[in-house]
């Protein structure tokens, strides 16, 4: 009897098909985390400029509940003569108490004063400043807080 010899074919898993196939699995992984690292930073980065946002949202409400404040005290007409004799003796004293801007959550308050500039220096006599300070905000919670300065400069005509 012949023998016939018959070639076997064997595969392994270091044989050239194998190995492909793990390198498709390993690209495949770090493009997955290239993918999702991107898509976490998108994240973040949309995350933090709702909150910057958000922070100037409330700090320019604050500080129109300031310039309201301005607004209520140009209004009320107040001459010099008028802050002095409210003063007294006192340079500065609380014009206008905390007032809630109807249907917001801002409120304001207005002081005055007979004193002094930023600088320190003497105000003339028909001269006064107004000291308005707007909140954003519950009272408790207040998130953002504005102070806006005017100097104004009265006199009541006789």
């Amino acid at each position: 009897a012949i023998m016939k010899e018959t070639a076997a074919l064997t595969l392994s898993l270091t044989s050239e098909p194998y190995r492909k196939r793990g390198m498709v699995l390993a690209i495949t992984m770090m493009m997955l985390v290239v993918i999702s690292m991107s898509a976490v930073m998108l994240w973040n980065s949309v995350y933090l400029d709702t909150l910057i946002a958000g922070n100037q949202r409330r700090a320019m409400h604050a500080k129109h509940s300031a310039m309201s404040g301005i607004n209520h005290f140009m209004a009320m007409k107040v001459y010099d003569e008028d802050v002095r004799n409210m003063l007294g003796n006192r340079s500065k004293g609380e014009l206008i108490d905390l007032t809630h801007i109807p249907g917001t959550k801002q409120f304001y308050k207005v002081e005055v004063s007979t004193c002094c500039d930023r600088n320190g220096q003497s105000l003339p006599e028909d001269t006064f400043r107004v000291i308005s300070t707007g909140y954003y905000g519950t009272k408790p919670n207040v998130m953002a807080e504005s102070v806006v300065e005017a100097f104004i400069q009265s006199r009541e005509e006789r």
